[in-house]
């Protein structure tokens, strides 16, 4: 089967970059490993898909990239605004929840799916489900062959790579399209899990399991300041969690794989400076002088921290009134309250993780057509590029502006 541009991966930048390269006039064809496309998306913003960001805009902060300033052009040539009406043309007004997070009018993440799936159809789109690629040959053309037990042969004279990268792998994400790259003479940096839960070498993770609460995130690798976030933390079993730990796990999953010391500060009572838990505490504990202090903490922070934490302070009697406190205790525990330190020792793998950190070498590819500098007419867009954003819609609209440039590159030079 001959098309005169493939796009191997039905996800959400090989479908925008369909529908575009369809618009333009360019006989395109999508390649689907799995039995349908948009997988991936179903999974986003807790299945409402949250679309993208009003955050984005220049100096694109809220991006990351071993070859920095790469994903710049990309994102200026389709902007937020013109992704919000490119989805409006198809028939999916978008909405902005807090934080400036955009969502499908109806928040769910199958409005999306249905309707890039309607566009495909609209416009006659060739689509081939269930046909994983295996091999990529080339000589005057691309020759793509596939691992189905029906052998199916594709060629064609451009080709676009987008096929995602490790994360959600049953989705079709399973990482084969870094294969392809290498097989093309693509070289991949280091692949880790990012907007991931984190793991920590602590013994009490389980006494703390379950714990919510609002609090600030430090991170902090080789005893310096990396990155810091606030919002719902959530400790678990084996480490920690919540949207704050998500917006920094990408700098710790990195440098944990770097085997750099890497340690997460929690701030308990983010509302109390330093000074001002001090002052407060000093009189709760003069209030409550006869009191054990387990029982008086009770209130102040959740009931499950407070065994934990004494702990954490080397007060063994929990029991213990509150007058007996030595100042050195009470200064340990406010120090703790503010800066409780753990140990990082890694993430949960690529089936918890949101984003792929890493991917095909940025320095091989053209920034403002995304075209491979090793093989002319290879292409490649979204996850499997060395790009990716905060959490947030972020990811998503990396997809949408990189497929978008991919095909309006290829429009340019028919």
């Amino acid at each position: 089967m001959y098309h005169d541009l493939i796009i191997v991966g039905g996800g959400a930048s090989g479908l925008i970059a369909a529908i575009t390269a369809k618009d333009f006039g360019i006989d395109v064809a999508i390649v689907e490993g799995t039995d349908r496309i948009g997988k991936k998306i179903l999974t986003t913003g807790n299945g409402r898909c949250n679309i993208s960001n009003t955050c984005i805009k220049p100096p694109f902060i809220n991006y990351h990239s071993s070859n920095s300033n790469f994903q710049f052009t990309a994102l200026d040539k389709l902007p937020l605004e013109d992704t919000k009406n490119f989805f409006l043309s198809l028939g999916l007004p978008i909405v902005e929840l807090k934080t400036g997070k955009l969502y499908p009018q109806s928040l769910q993440a199958s409005s999306v799916v249905d309707i890039l799936k309607m566009a495909i159809e609209d416009r006659n789109i060739p689509l081939y489900t269930n046909c994983k690629i295996k091999d990529i040959h080339r000589s005057k053309k691309f020759k793509l062959s596939t691992t189905n037990d029906e052998y199916k042969l594709f060629t064609t004279n451009k080709i676009i790579l987008a096929c995602g990268g490790k994360t959600a792998p049953k989705t079709g994400s399973d990482g084969s399209g870094y294969n392809l790259a290498k097989s093309l003479g693509h070289s991949i940096t280091p692949l880790v899990p990012g907007i991931v839960q984190l793991k920590l070498d602590y013994p009490h993770l389980k006494a703390l399991s379950g714990v919510k609460f609002d609090g600030y995130v430090t991170l902090i690798v080789n005893n310096k300041i990396i990155k810091k976030d606030f919002g719902e933390i959530l400790f678990t079993d084996y480490g920690i969690s919540g949207p704050p730990i998500l917006q920094v796990s990408a700098l710790a999953s990195q440098n944990t794989f770097k085997k750099k010391k890497t340690e997460i500060v929690v701030d308990l009572l983010p509302n109390y400076s330093k000074e001002e838990l001090e002052n407060f505490l000093e009189c709760h504990f003069a209030i409550l002088s006869h009191r054990p202090i387990m029982n008086a903490l009770t209130g102040v922070i959740h009931k499950k921290i407070i065994p934990v934490l004494l702990k954490e302070c080397s007060i063994t009697n929990l029991q213990m009134p509150c007058y007996e406190l030595s100042w050195q205790e009470k200064a340990k525990i406010i120090n703790t309250l503010k800066s409780w330190k753990f140990t990082c020792t890694g993430t949960n793998d690529f089936n918890q993780a949101q984003v792929t950190v890493g991917g095909i070498d940025t320095k091989d590819v053209y920034s403002d057509t995304l075209e491979s500098k090793l093989v002319p007419n290879l292409y490649f867009c979204g996850e499997i590029l060395d790009v990716h954003g905060d959490c947030g819609g972020f990811n998503l609209q990396w997809a949408w502006s990189s497929g978008y440039t991919v095909a309006t590159s290829i429009a340019e030079n028919k």
